[in-house]
């Protein structure tokens, strides 16, 4: 480095005007030495002449080099920009301005954004769905057909269908194929849209299955014929040069079965079926037959069930692993029968929405519930309770609760009201203004059963959802499950996006959990940390 360079270097500006200064000083005495005469500058006047010299050159040393300091700026931004364009495979060239590269950055990092959304919405749905048909796949149907034959808190038994749709023709194209599957699933929706719990699925190339829990012996054999029937007679089968459509078998189920028992006596009833001609349904049925109790039976049992409290409550907690304790209780209900059975809500509760009572329970389990809560003084802890549909749009209800509330019976801010996605779904018009209402009285709103549907869920942009549980069949063997794991992972990013808590319903095994943790659900319940139990947990307590 030169002696210029460094005096640059170490004082700036300031050493290059002092050596000016000091060259001009010494060119003044010169002059005055040399022509001998009284040079008559002073002190004052060395120091006027060194200010009128040295300010102007000091104003332009600092303008250059505030220039050159722009001119370094604006070429590491350049720089920096243009690595970023070539990160992003953007076209790049040297001709663009600074502001049209900006703009085309801030348009591609828009681009992105929307990719990921479409992105996370594929992620919900990818491993369980089948895309020919839009609707689930075998996965998605065997992960469904676990949890209905092992969860208790499902109905005790349903059925199970199986329908083959045959191709007669030797080079049929497969389009047409698509769209004769595609018309016998849309008709199936339609004739299974009374029973919501309904499961349908394309397992195989030719072969649809529908489960539906619940339904009895009777009726699933009137539900066979029917969709014999209406599918072997549809216009999608217009074009058959045989009359012999499909075949359809079914076999109905109990809870303790094993899943490939059950779909190998429902294939073993496809093939008889086939065996009885054209367009045959044929069914197996269990050798013992559970007991059957007609209408008047039930709303006798149950309006003495409400008079008499044998409605029995408890309380299942929901745990947080990142705050390491019970946040919240979901509360259960019980029908203690005359006849000395305990039975689950998934049994008597139909049997109440067929005799007009759903309303009465749903009121006597809030305010049971709201009492247990004041007696017990618990003070943060909260409850969750589940409500039907046909209770929420009552008029009668909402006047009810708003009395209760301003009599000091009801808490709201110790209460969220869990709603069934697909009921929400299926009424969203109706329900959107009621909850909002009940939002704004201090509920919280908590969306239960999410995963059993692949359709779009609408509420997380109009409803202020706390948070959404999913369904126990998701959950179950989900360390086993790849496709299953990446569902969940879509449903998580999808709500947590939007400020909404994940909680899993049904976990029952460590890896299970373990998994869950991994996922990023926010809490968990089941009977991996506990069973339901008779009183509530108060927080910051061992348990």
């Amino acid at each position: 480095m030169s002696k210029m360079g460094f005096l640059w270097q170490r004082y700036g500006r300031w050493g290059w005007l002092l050596l000016l200064l000091v060259l001009a000083d010494l060119a003044l005495l010169l002059v005055s030495q040399t022509q001998q005469a009284e040079t008559g500058f002073g002190l004052l006047a060395y120091l006027l002449f060194d200010l009128m010299l040295v300010l102007p050159l000091w104003l332009l040393l600092g303008q250059l080099e505030r220039s050159k300091q722009q001119l370094q700026e604006m070429a590491t931004l350049t720089t920096q920009l243009d690595a970023l364009m070539q990160q992003a495979h953007l076209p790049l060239s040297q001709s663009d301005s600074l502001s049209a590269k900006l703009t085309l950055l801030q348009q591609n990092q828009q681009a992105q954004v929307r990719r990921e959304q479409e992105i996370r919405h594929l992620v919900r749905v990818q491993g369980l769905i089948d895309h020919d048909l839009a609707i689930g796949n075998r996965i998605y149907f065997e992960s469904k057909l676990q949890h209905y034959l092992n969860d208790p808190q499902e109905p005790a038994s349903g059925a199970l269908f199986l329908i083959q749709v045959s191709h007669p023709e030797m080079y049929l194209e497969v389009p047409l194929q698509v769209q004769r599957l595609a018309g016998c699933a849309e008709l199936l929706t339609q004739l299974s849209a009374h029973m919501p719990q309904t499961v349908l699925a394309r397992i195989a190339d030719n072969d649809l299955a529908v489960l539906l829990p619940g339904l009895a012996q009777k009726d699933a054999e009137i539900m066979g014929d029917r969709m014999a029937s209406i599918l072997s007679r549809s216009s999608y089968f217009a074009d058959y040069l045989d009359f012999d459509v499909l075949h359809i078998g079914y076999v109905i189920y109990q809870q303790g079965q094993g899943s490939y028992q059950l779909m190998a006596e429902a294939d073993m009833a496809l093939k008889t079926a086939q065996l009885q001609g054209p367009n045959a349904a044929y069914g197996f049925y269990p050798s013992h037959k559970p007991k059957i109790k007609g209408s008047v039976w039930w709303r006798t049992e149950l309006t003495n069930a409400l008079k008499e409290q044998r409605l029995i409550l408890t309380f299942q907690p929901v745990f947080s692993w990142e705050q390491h304790d019970v946040i919240q209780h979901e509360v259960l209900v019980r029908l203690q029968s005359s006849e000395g059975d305990k039975l689950n809500a998934a049994v008597f509760l139909p049997m109440a929405a067929n005799c007009g009572l759903t309303q009465a329970i749903d009121q006597y389990v809030l305010l049971k519930a709201a009492k247990l809560c004041q007696l017990e003084n618990f003070g943060a802890n909260r409850c969750s309770v589940n409500l039907a549909v046909e209770t929420l749009l009552s008029n009668e209800w909402r006047l009810w609760l708003s009395e209760m509330l301003a009599q000091g019976q009801v808490n709201a801010r110790q209460f969220a009201f869990e709603v069934d996605e697909y009921h929400l779904q299926k009424n969203y018009r109706k329900l959107k203004p009621v909850l909002s209402q009940l939002q704004q009285q201090g509920f919280a709103l908590i969306i239960d059963h999410v995963g059993l549907s692949i359709d779009p869920c609408p509420y997380l942009d109009d409803l202020q959802v706390e948070a959404i549980k999913l369904h126990p069949s998701v959950v179950r063997h989900l360390d086993q499950q790849l496709e299953q794991q990446l569902f969940v992972r879509g449903l998580i990013s999808c709500h947590t996006n939007k400020g909404v808590r994940v909680i899993a319903t049904g976990v029952e095994t460590l890896k299970e959990w373990q998994v869950l943790q991994k996922l990023g659900v926010s809490g968990a319940q089941g009977y991996y940390f506990s069973q339901p139990l008779a009183r509530i947990i108060p927080q910051d307590q061992p348990h």
